[in-house]
């Protein structure tokens, strides 16, 4: 990435990550205080709502409380009570007009009866049931239960609890209901003495129905939030209310249900069917039943969520804009001069010393450039003075290297010479002699270290003649070389100290099968020469050594630093050798349109 677009990049991020930090702090900040006030104000809703119905239900707990010293009805049950026929008829309307004094004012109440082993009394127009049912039912064991309490019993099937199956396919108005159970003990207070039946007398039980819209005519306009769901569970667990009404009467036992009942009033984040929810809730003291409003936290920030988004993106694209300007104008007067250097900097890293910086300002940059020109002119200086004595004192380092090689390779050729005539073989030496001469003629040379790789190749060949004779032909060389590579370039015999190791160490415990194959060949803009060889090969711990300022082969070391003298440090020798298979010395030099 440019230094501008770095710097841009930069002033950017500076501006846009405090932004977007406030932005969100903002956010989160005005999210949760508007939470709380939200869940507050839903809270105090639950409980106002839970309050009204409580004074409601209370009243009618009172009234039935207060019909416990009714003498009417004290005189009608005391004793053995109405028998039958006209009589129970005539009792029956007394009866409705009593609970009619006591309960008519309340429209939270579905219907009202006094239920006895003969006769239920009250308004038969809203339901109705026999009376031998109802002394084996749920609502008969819990108010005896009482002794006189009234028990409230949560949402159940009608139909169920009082067996009319004739009903159950029917779809009735109430089918589902809660009601409020208490056994009466008929009684009358008379000159401040309270009078109670007499032995033998029934003890008739009020009970009093109502729909579950006492609580869902409430609840259910009081939160007008998306997605709220309220309802009404008693201590087991029954839902006496639901938003669903296909829940009505069932059980629920979900751990987060038994965490607010336990917890009584409040509120709390609870996990319903794998949502997050935020659950207010009341309890009860008359009922001891729960009523609970949950509430999609989302819901509650619905409105706000996207007022911040709209003012963040307001306040922000502009700021953004202004940001990029600026960082554009800055950066632009930060990286020109930096431009203006690198651009000075590839044209002297070409070789144009002559590179000078137009200096425009006065500050530190500027300073630099004129540093920078100050510095372009001392190294053409430099330059100058020293470009010949150091092209003279690589030319002398070579041709020493040279020097050194030739005396090297004229001491082991006359050794094999000499060995040779000891033996009389005087047509072979004749041979030797004339391509020793036609070799000390050629490496005598020293005005030219680069010669043509056919010249260097015929001078390899009348030492290799040599070194054949030497070793009574127990080893022969293959040549595989590129054609075109023959007019190429090389430096003088790069290749004999090679193939002098192979012959000289590499079979050195040969009697026979010598193999010495000589590749070269072109690969992308380098040229690979490999000699490999089928002797003793090298040892491990020599082979490490072999290229090194103290290695014996001096040959070897020779060609691997004219190498790099010539052409720089990538290239050179790379030896490979496994022992008793042979060994692999590879040679890379450029190709000559990449030579220096």
């Amino acid at each position: 990435m440019r230094l501008k677009n770095k710097l841009i990049l930069s002033y950017i991020v500076l501006i846009t990550l405090p932004l977007a930090i406030l932005g969100l702090a903002y956010y989160y900040a005005s999210k949760n205080i508007v939470l709380k006030l939200a869940r507050d104000n839903v809270n105090e809703i639950v409980l106002k709502n839970n309050q009204i119905i409580n004074e409601r239900l209370k009243i009618i707990q009172d009234n039935s409380l207060s019909l416990m010293v009714e003498c009417e009805l004290y005189q009608i049950f005391n004793g053995r009570g109405p028998t039958g026929g006209e009589e129970l008829l005539q009792t029956n309307k007394k009866v409705t007009e009593i609970l009619g004094r006591y309960f008519s004012q309340s429209a939270d109440l579905y219907s009202a009866e006094l239920v006895t082993h003969a006769f239920v009394y009250g308004n038969k127009v809203k339901n109705t049931y026999p009376p031998d049912h109802f002394y084996s039912s749920e609502l008969f064991k819990r108010a005896t239960e009482g002794k006189g309490r009234i028990d409230w019993v949560p949402t159940y099937d009608y139909t169920n609890m009082h067996r009319l199956p004739e009903l159950a396919a029917t779809d009735i108005d109430y089918r589902y209901i809660f009601s409020a159970v208490r056994e009466i003990n008929p009684s009358c207070v008379r000159n401040d003495i309270v009078v109670r039946a007499g032995p033998g007398s029934e003890k008739p039980v009020l009970v009093m129905n109502f729909k579950d819209e006492v609580y869902a005519g409430i609840f259910r306009d009081s939160i007008p939030i998306e997605g709220s769901v309220f309802l009404v569970v008693s201590g087991e667990g029954t839902v006496v209310s639901h938003q669903d009404k296909s829940l009505l009467g069932h059980k629920d036992s979900s751990a987060w249900l038994k965490e607010v009942q336990r917890k009584g009033s409040g509120t709390a984040y609870v996990t319903v069917d794998g949502r997050r929810m935020l659950a207010c809730f009341a309890l009860s003291p008359v009922t001891g039943w729960t009523s609970i409003v949950l509430i999609p936290p989302g819901a509650l920030t619905k409105d706000i969520v996207s007022t911040i988004t709209f003012f963040i993106v307001a306040l922000g694209a502009p700021l953004l804009v202004l940001s990029l300007l600026f960082a554009y104008l800055i950066s632009a007067r930060i990286s020109s001069p930096v431009s203006k250097l690198l651009l000075a900097i590839k044209r002297v890293g070409g070789g144009d010393f002559n590179a000078q910086i137009k200096v425009e300002g006065r500050d530190e940059l500027g300073h630099v450039l004129m540093k920078f020109n100050s510095m372009n002119e001392r190294v053409r200086e430099l330059i100058n003075e020293n470009y010949v004595v150091k092209l003279r004192e690589r030319e002398t380092e070579i041709l020493a290297l040279n020097i050194q090689l030739n005396p090297h390779f004229l001491y082991n050729t006359l050794n094999i010479i000499n060995w040779m005539a000891v033996y009389g073989e005087k047509e072979q030496v004749s041979r030797m002699l004339i391509s020793l001469s036609r070799m000390l003629h050629y490496t005598t040379d020293n005005r030219r270290d680069l010669m043509l790789l056919k010249e260097d190749i015929a001078w390899l060949q009348d030492y290799i003649l040599i070194m054949a004779n030497r070793f009574e032909h127990r080893f022969r060389v293959d040549f595989d070389i590129q054609p075109e590579l023959m007019e190429v370039s090389v430096p003088k015999l790069f290749l004999q100290p090679l193939v002098e190791n192979a012959m000289i160490h590499g079979f050195r415990n040969m009697e026979s099968g010598g193999l010495i194959t000589i590749y070269g060949q072109r690969q992308g803009e380098d040229i690979r020469f490999c000699v490999e060889d089928n002797g003793s090969g090298i040892e491990p711990g020599r082979l490490e050594q072999l290229l090194k300022e103290e290695a014996e082969n001096i040959g070897l070391r020779n060609v691997d630093k004219r190498i790099k003298l010539l052409y720089g440090g990538k290239y050179g020798i790379e030896i490979e050798s496994v022992p008793e298979l042979g060994t692999r010395i590879k040679l890379v030099i450029p190709y000559p349109g990449e030579q220096e």
